[in-house]
């Protein structure tokens, strides 16, 4: 098999990277109209592509003549204006060197950044700095040896300052909200802010299938559909589960669940550690995170709480309004809510169970998703003391047909597991069938309420 063409482990390269066209029009614009002098913040939580738009920002300045683009990854640079200088030097074949060093007995980078402006004047062309995790910039350059008396915001402040009437422009992100926005907020509300969410379903599908393409793997319409809803739209979550089903071998339904199982099992503690983070705030933050999950309205008390939470990475802003940033989190997060047991069908199952498996919880049952049964059964729940397999089948036509061959697989595993089998028609209501055989089940021929199926 090829190499697998999914990327989890590092930010996405520029030639492999999708999506984002409004990001991309949006600084493509500014760039072709002559704009030279901006501020622009990209804010999103881990794994949503911040640094993968960052690096493709980078490549689409390089290719604008009088723009000088310094990609500078704080998680890696110690020094960063070393790291600077030595890249500005490398691009205009400059020698800088005695500034810095001047520079670093003072331990004052004034003069550096009033002799790289002088050469972006002599030669008519714009720095351009990328920062990746912006808030981290204070720490380096107090260690770095420069301005060691400054905190974090003088020296934010200095930044400031030292661009402005100079040419030199800023486009940051980091994965830690709320000291992002704290760092970007000391130049008053002038820098543009990016925020990044889900993909939209036909981007997903136009990644999830070229990605597949490029594999040599051959995927059906139904199981993309089913990957990427699965995955919340979620950028990485998609390469996630991408990944699982490229090294299984083939996309089908026992593989996808067991993608799905090992996304839960990646996810778990992740989310586990938001809710506590959450409760760390006080119960009232959680309460409300719970209402806005639900679509429920808040009181004007509660927003103030939803901007904490906002300014913390876990909500959006939808105009006047919030919403959970993180699909899958929300599922996660209701289905603690009503069970205090995450149960894996509500999390990352197709929307289609995840409806079945919501009248359960309403009902006061506990469904699971049904690793056990190899496909045979979407659900496991226990219903009155009594084990029940649940098959969960969509058809928008209100009917649907069961081979022979499913039918015999579906009661076999029943057997075998000594599970009651139900099949669940989801249509414009939910229709439970007890008497599982092959042939068409129809909206309105099986029972509403699965408790009368099991008697």
């Amino acid at each position: 098999m090829k190499q697998s063409p999914f990327i989890i482990e590092d930010a996405v390269p520029p030639e492999k990277f999708f999506n984002r066209s409004r990001e991309l029009e949006f600084l493509r614009r500014m760039l072709d109209s002559g704009k030279r002098k901006m501020l622009i913040c990209i804010v999103a939580p881990l794994k949503y592509g911040k640094t993968s738009l960052l690096l493709k920002y980078n490549e689409m300045l390089r290719k604008y003549s009088d723009i000088v683009p310094i990609y500078v990854n704080l998680k890696e640079v110690a020094n960063p204006l070393r790291f600077i200088i030595e890249r500005f030097e490398e691009i205009l074949d400059v020698d800088l060197s005695k500034i810095y060093l001047k520079a670093s007995d003072s331990g004052d980078p004034l003069q550096i950044f009033i002799e790289i402006n002088k050469v972006l004047v002599s030669l008519n062309k714009w720095l351009f700095l990328l920062f990746d995790e912006f808030h981290l910039l204070p720490s380096r350059i107090r260690a770095e040896g420069f301005l060691k008396s400054f905190d974090d915001k003088d020296i934010f402040t200095f930044f400031r300052g030292y661009a402005e009437m100079r040419r030199i422009s800023y486009i940051v992100c980091g994965s830690v909200i709320e000291p992002l926005l704290d760092a970007v907020n000391v130049w008053g509300g002038r820098f543009e802010i990016i925020y990044l969410g889900p993909f939209e379903k036909n981007d997903a599908l136009f990644m999830l299938k070229k990605l597949f393409d490029e594999g040599g793997v051959s995927v059906s319409p139904n199981f993309l559909e089913d990957i990427v809803e699965s995955a919340g739209y979620h950028p990485f979550y998609i390469q996630y589960l991408g990944s699982v089903l490229y090294s299984l071998g083939e996309v089908n339904k026992r593989n996808l669940i067991e993608a799905k199982k090992k996304l839960m099992d990646f996810l778990r503690p992740i989310f586990d550690e938001y809710i506590l983070r959450i409760s760390d705030l006080g119960k009232d933050y959680l309460k409300v995170l719970i209402k806005i999950a639900k679509g429920e309205e808040i009181s004007f008390s509660e927003k103030i709480l939803a901007i904490k939470l906002f300014r913390k990475g876990f909500l959006v802003r939808k105009n006047m309004s919030f919403d959970l940033i993180d699909p899958l989190f929300k599922r996660y997060l209701l289905a603690f809510e009503f069970t205090n047991e995450p149960p894996d069908v509500l999390i990352v199952g197709h929307w289609a169970e995840r409806i079945v498996g919501n009248y359960l919880i309403k009902k006061g049952y506990i469904p699971y998703y049904s690793h056990d049964s190899k496909g045979a059964f979407d659900i496991y729940v226990r219903i009155k003391g009594i084990d029940v397999g649940i098959q969960v089948k969509y058809s928008a036509s209100g009917s649907v047909y069961l081979t022979k061959e499913e039918a015999d697989r579906i009661l076999k595993t029943a057997e075998e597991m000594g599970w009651i089998p139900v099949l669940a028609l989801v249509s414009k209501r939910i229709d439970f069938f007890y008497n599982v055989r092959e042939g068409v089940y129809k909206e309105g021929e099986g029972l509403k309420d699965i408790e009368l199926v099991i008697k």
